[in-house]
């Protein structure tokens, strides 16, 4: 057999998110560090004594309420595990976490404590799986798979626009037909106040775009009969259906975003050509 180096060694190796929910639920929940008076917590424990201190509790009183409440129950070997449930067990810990000071938990004596330790396992494990962090307005991190159109559209378009631009991808909205549209909504909202500009630059784009805003129950309401907008086909048309189309409708919304952001580029490469054509004739 061929002797492989060490460095393909790791390049080859999948990663076994079972084995990465195992380390993390261990390091959350099981492992325990002295903290700088001498007493043995895990960091589980720092965040329930700390819970009062957590701006996203709501009305729960203790850790264990908020679990009860949201039904965030983890399990040691989960009878049903897979990568969303990695992904949901990494959001509910980063969250908590990252509002726990940790020198005032540990005291400066620690140069790597397991507070630090597990947000950077943390955060190797979300880039191994090919995914990234989004934070919200109020301050709640989320992680959703990358998608390089996603991250473009998020840093061009309005600040209140860019997280919702992120989170339809995220693993609560899959299946989630509602949660989706109204994601859709607020993207033709703002992609119509430039609907002209689209129109110049992309015909065939503006009109499939609002084609589908219009008549895939996200405008206007085509599945009920008593609506005037009612179509037939579309309030037949079986959820899973519907959702895929909703996901085409949503990269369209991308690829119309980075289209109109060009336009500027455009102008800017046009007014180049004509400095450059001018400088060449001057020289002439």
């Amino acid at each position: 057999m061929e002797r492989r180096n060490f460095s393909q060694i790791l390049e080859e190796a999948q990663i076994d998110i079972r084995r990465e929910y195992d380390r993390l639920y261990s390091s959350f929940y099981l492992q325990k560090t002295f903290d700088q008076y001498g007493n043995n917590w895990s960091l589980s424990e720092h965040c329930q004594m700390n819970f009062l201190n957590i701006p996203f509790r709501g009305t729960c009183l203790t850790l264990d309420d908020f679990d009860d409440v949201h039904n965030t129950h983890f399990e040691k070997v989960p009878s049903q595990f897979d990568l969303n449930y990695l992904v949901l067990f990494c959001e509910y810990t980063y969250n908590f976490l990252i509002y726990l000071n940790p020198i005032n938990i540990f005291g400066n004596f620690l140069v790597n404590n397991p507070h630090q330790i597990y947000l950077q396992q943390i955060y190797k494990v979300i880039e191994e799986i090919g995914y990234m962090y989004s934070a919200n307005k109020k301050g709640i991190t989320i992680f959703v798979p990358k998608s390089q159109e996603a991250i473009s559209v998020s840093e061009i378009i309005d600040p209140e626009l860019s997280y919702k631009v992120i989170e339809y991808n995220h693993h609560l909205l899959q299946g989630n037909i509602e949660g989706k549209k109204a994601i859709l909504l607020l993207l033709a909202d703002k992609i119509e106040s430039k609907r002209t500009e689209l129109k110049n630059i992309n015909k065939t784009m503006e009109t499939n775009i609002f084609m589908l805003f219009n008549n895939m129950n996200i405008r206007h309401d085509n599945c009920s009969k008593e609506s005037p907008h009612y179509i037939e086909y579309v309030a037949n048309m079986p959820k899973k259906q519907l959702e895929e189309w909703y996901d085409e409708i949503y990269q369209l919304s991308l690829l119309a975003f980075l289209e109109l952001d060009n336009i500027e580029r455009n102008r800017k490469i046009s007014d180049l050509k004509d400095l450059i054509g001018k400088g060449k004739s001057d020289g002439q």
